[in-house]
């Protein structure tokens, strides 16, 4: 068949190079017109010949013999004049190889070359940490590279955020199956994102090309051309490429081989949809270190003793690097020669910086934080940047996707800006509609905003501020859709789409979902010259829930914040309501010293203020903490004087509120019948209103009258009701008090077993809340002393 391979270096190996040339055009031709990769092995079998002689024909290796070659010609549909000119081509190969000189001849313990095993993989960070999850994903590739049934070689495509150790896990894992690739390791960094010139795929293929033996000289000027070359010089061998910072698709697209035995590794910031669409790509995201992971990095880095040495700065460092590796590892580059404590300087001098990320620069731009999420950053269209340097308004942990809508003043959630987001890694989506941006990102943005155009901040923040606002008082009307409250400015003016809120159930999910965000929101606005009134606004807007919902922490966090925020602005009447309800939560905390101070502080306010309203309230709250610490008798007057002030008002809720507070004070006091008296006639009130919230809590107090009088059965009745009506209003706190009572009731019935299972349901209810009420019923729950006054053995 007159088959032979080419002598080293001589002029039969470049004409059989330019031969491969015009081979691969008549590759890439046929593969055109095919609508899909050649295959060689089929093509091997119409020829009569072995698979590996098509690839060493293609790759320009062999030259094939007269017949073959024409035939060949013949299955890649090559035209006639075509045809002839590279008949003449092979030819000529075939008389430079005869004519090699006599040193080739007359050396024949000299091998011929063999294919080019190119070795081009830098070297990996010194330091590689966790990731364990995403190392199992890639050695699953490298067991089985690619698809012998379609002929397609496997391709990877690690993605995540600037600096979160995309290069570092690609360049562990290649240098770890090197062994698996034996005939070469290609890499190239394709520029997608420094301040260099991005590189094109003609010139990521030139190298390749290279590295694989092609002259310069013959490396196809033609893109398409060369990535033919490419991917017939690949054919039958197993070959690794690592793509490192691709841009795009369209970048890499022509760098992918195809035969099965090769694996393409594609690293980028970018989410790269289309090669997972195309070409079937795994997808591999990357996202921020678990925090063991950061700990162990910066020990591998600093040394164990030295973390020992100062335990609670590295935590919190862990917590200021964002937990991403490039800043973890310059955390420790920077402290790592420096003297003992250093860690817990940089720590102090990051929680005070104005600009934490000048304390993550370095001289190298490749590792310098600012100039790598700016290379993100510069590549996003205008509207979409626009969205990143407003998420610097955002203080919350999370953002979800109308919050977005009113942060931009867009009337929809910008579902399509969020996206280009998402697919850049500057923001993750880690449920439907909800989004997170990671502390040193955000830092970032806050920066381009300070930078940006003036007024940008403050009128985004206002946005945002007004948006939640009128969401979290949209929510409020749901769960007490009977309290009409009038807000400054008349109704909510929505700035942009609200989120479906269409009943209690929604309302309070909402509340639930958000509420880490919004406290931020509240501290924002407490903290921001003209914006204070959203504070207490929005922590107006809050009370019932974060009351319902038996988070007494974040309430009284919530109510001192309103009350600062009152406080800078001079607003004399919010600081009083604020003071009020900062005091209702102290109580529930058993601060009862620190709410009798604030409250008796409000009421003197209010008398100044002339705020008889005010006062009325005040009484209540007072009621409510005196009767917290069984101090009845001082509760009594207090609720007395509430109901007088409702009494001379045409104010029915203000009636009911009053005729409750006298009611309980009664019970307490064991003048169950009057108590019932007006424990009726607010329930009366409260029914006719509508008021669910108000019914519930008498009925309680009628119940315990009603035992108190020795008619448990009735008393069973309306802890029923109210335990019915707490349910359904979310009221978990008011639930348990409900359980535990019925179980009183029954047990005063001699139903000691229904007894015990109410007690079990309240205990249970106050623990979750992590409530000290939980302690009395744990105490009905024990079994009764033996006659000696021990407690018998629960077994």
């Amino acid at each position: 068949m007159n088959e032979a391979p080419w002598p080293p270096g001589q002029a039969g190996e470049a004409a059989g190079q330019r031969l491969a040339v015009e081979l691969a055009r008549a590759v890439v031709r046929a593969e055109k017109r095919l609508g899909r990769a050649l295959d060689r092995r089929e093509l091997a079998r119409r020829l009569n010949v072995s698979a590996s002689s098509v690839y060493a024909y293609l790759n320009g290796t062999t030259l094939p013999g007269t017949a073959v070659f024409d035939a060949l010609l013949a299955e890649l549909g090559v035209p006639g004049p075509e045809a002839g000119r590279l008949a003449t081509l092979r030819d000529e190969a075939d008389a430079a190889r005869r004519l090699r000189p006599a040193t080739a001849r007359t050396h024949p313990r000299r091998p011929a070359a063999g294919p080019v095993v190119p070795r081009q993989l830098p070297l990996g960070h010194s330091v590689f940490v966790g990731r364990d999850a995403e190392l199992a994903r890639l050695d699953t590739v490298h067991a089985s590279p690619g698809d012998p049934a379609t002929g397609r070689a496997a391709v990877v495509v690690v993605e995540g955020t600037a600096g979160v150790g995309k290069s570092t896990l690609a360049l562990h894992w290649a240098h770890r199956t090197q062994a698996r690739f034996p005939d070469g390791q290609l890499y190239v960094d394709l520029r997608g994102f420094g301040a260099d010139a991005v590189m094109g795929p003609g010139e990521a293929l030139h190298g390749f090309l290279q590295a694989l033996g092609v002259t310069p000289a013959a490396v196809p000027a033609d893109t398409a051309v060369a990535s033919g070359l490419l991917r017939t010089l690949l054919a039958g061998r197993r070959v690794l490429l690592l793509l490192d910072n691709a841009r795009s698709t369209d970048q890499v697209r022509p760098l992918l081989p195809t035969d099965p035995g090769s694996v393409a590794v594609v690293t980028s910031r970018n989410r790269l949809d289309g090669l997972v669409v195309r070409e079937g790509a795994l997808r591999i995201a990357l996202d921020v270190l678990p925090r063991y992971a950061a700990r162990t990095l910066l020990e591998r880095q600093l040394g164990a003793e030295r973390l020992a040495e100062e335990p609670r700065a590295v935590d919190e460092l862990v917590d200021l690097c964002a937990r991403l590796p490039l800043a973890l590892s310059v955390a420790a580059a920077r402290t790592a020669t420096a003297p003992v404590g250093s860690v817990g300087a940089l720590v102090r001098e990051l929680r005070r910086t104005r600009t934490p990320l000048d304390l993550f620069g370095t001289h190298d731009a490749d590792v310098d934080l600012r100039t790598v999420f700016h290379g993100s950053y510069t590549l996003l269209p205008a509207p979409a940047a626009r969205l990143f340097r407003l998420l610097g308004c955002h203080p919350g942990p999370e953002i979800d996707a109308t919050a977005c809508a009113g942060l931009i003043g867009a009337p929809e959630p910008p579902i399509a800006l969020l996206d280009t987001l998402t697919a850049a890694h500057l923001v993750r989506q880690h449920a439907p509609g909800r989004y997170t941006v990671h502390d040193l990102l955000r830092v970032y943005a806050v920066e381009l905003l300070d930078a940006g155009p003036p007024g940008e901040r403050r009128e985004g923040t206002e946005r945002l501020l007004r948006h939640c606002l009128d969401t979290a008082r949209l929510a409020d009307h749901h769960l007490e859709p009977w309290r009409w409250r009038p807000t400054p400015g008349g109704p909510p003016r929505p700035t942009a789409a609200q989120p479906p809120l269409a009943d209690k159930a929604a309302a309070a999910t909402w509340f639930e979902t958000e509420l880490p965000a919004l406290q931020a929101v509240i501290a924002q606005a407490a903290a921001t010259d003209g914006l204070e009134h959203y504070a207490w606004e929005l922590a107006d807007a809050c009370a019932v829930h974060l009351r319902r919902s038996g988070r007494r922490a974040q309430r009284a966090a919530v109510h001192a914040l309103a009350r600062d925020a009152a406080d800078r602005a001079g607003d004399r009447v919010a600081r009083a309501t604020a003071s009020r309800r900062l005091a209702d939560a102290l109580s529930r905390l058993h601060r009862t010293g620190e709410a009798l101070r604030l409250l008796h502080e409000t009421l003197r306010a209010c008398r100044d203020l002339g705020d008889q309203e005010g006062v009325r309230q005040v009484r209540l709250s007072l009621v409510r903490v005196h009767d917290s610490c069984g101090a009845t008798r001082r509760a009594l007057p207090h609720a007395r004087l509430a109901l007088a002030m409702a009494e001379r008002t045409d104010d029915p809720f203000a009636l009911a509120d009053g005729h409750t507070s006298v009611a309980q004070q009664w019970e307490r006091l064991g003048e169950h019948t009057v108590a019932l008296d007006h424990a009726r006639r607010a329930l009366d009130l409260y029914t006719r209103l509508g008021h669910l919230d108000g019914q519930a809590a008498i009925l309680i107090g009628m119940g315990r009258a009603e035992q108190g009088l020795g008619r448990p059965a009735a008393a069973i009745r309306h802890y029923m009701v109210s335990l019915h009506l707490d349910r359904a209003l979310g009221d978990r706190y008011r639930e348990a008090h409900a359980l535990e009572h019925l179980g009183d009731a029954h047990a005063a019935l001699g139903r000691h077993e229904d007894a015990h299972a109410l007690w079990e349901e309240a205990l249970a209810l106050f623990e979750d809340l992590h409530h000290p009420d939980a302690e009395p019923v744990r105490t009905k729950l024990r079994p009764p002393p033996d006659p000696d006054g021990r407690h018998p053995s629960p077994h």
